[in-house]
């Protein structure tokens, strides 16, 4: 495919960092007497802070809980990451090396605000790999909203919409790359899409190197 722009989502998709979520989330319920399961945690990945901040509030029916439930939790985080790093998914280091070699332009686009991004990004080693960084901090809206690929698609200079993919591993993020117009190909990790999800992507992929040899076809 004559291909000019890979977005990449970040948490689950460039580094393994959902399941790190997922147990900070869990050491924070389990401080603030909080029921809190992989079942509930599914639906919040790919979205923001702001959104789980005002779903929880309204299921929990306290909106000072769920500050202290995302305040330790980011604590958790910030303490496992700067302790052990956060490894690659793998076929990463493939797609890159082909994009560059290719001259298609990289950008990565999360939904976790910049400060984590960059902090993510150096204990990973990975600082300077994309051309260009959207956040969550950039946009009013976080997906399933289109607002993050959309602001990634115009910083990368607005090449042609079928020219780029979105690279995802959450269901918001393919409703998200729906909603922008911008074809997007899911990368699973915690979440198997359902038929439904599936036929809104390109493709379901079993890892980043797939995506690879995808593209090369």
């Amino acid at each position: 495919m004559n291909l000019k722009l890979m977005i990449f989502d970040m948490d689950g998709l460039v580094v393994d960092s959902e399941k790190v979520y997922f147990q900070s989330n869990l050491f924070a319920a389990k401080k603030l007497g909080m029921d809190f399961d992989l079942e509930y945690y599914r639906q919040y990945i790919g979205a923001g802070n702001g959104q789980m901040l005002r779903q929880m509030s309204l299921d929990y029916g306290s909106r000072s809980l769920i500050e202290k439930f995302i305040t330790l939790s980011h604590d958790h985080v910030q303490q496992e990451v700067a302790a052990h790093g956060l490894p690659l998914k793998k076929g990463f280091l493939e797609l890159n090396h082909f994009l560059r070699k290719n001259k298609i332009k990289q950008v990565l686009a999360s939904s976790n605000d910049r400060e984590a991004i960059d902090f993510f990004l150096e204990r990973s080693h990975m600082q300077g790999v994309f051309d260009e960084i959207t956040s969550g901090d950039d946009v009013a809206n976080a997906k399933p909203a289109p607002d993050i690929f959309e602001k990634a698609w115009r910083q990368a200079g607005a090449p042609s919409k079928q020219a780029s993919l979105v690279l995802e591993d959450s269901v918001n993020g393919i409703l998200a790359a729906n909603q922008a117009e911008i074809p997007g190909i899911m990368v699973p990790d915690l979440i198997k899409p359902t038929p439904k999800i599936a036929a809104k992507a390109a493709a379901v992929l079993p890892d980043l190197a797939a995506v690879r040899d995808f593209i090369q076809d």
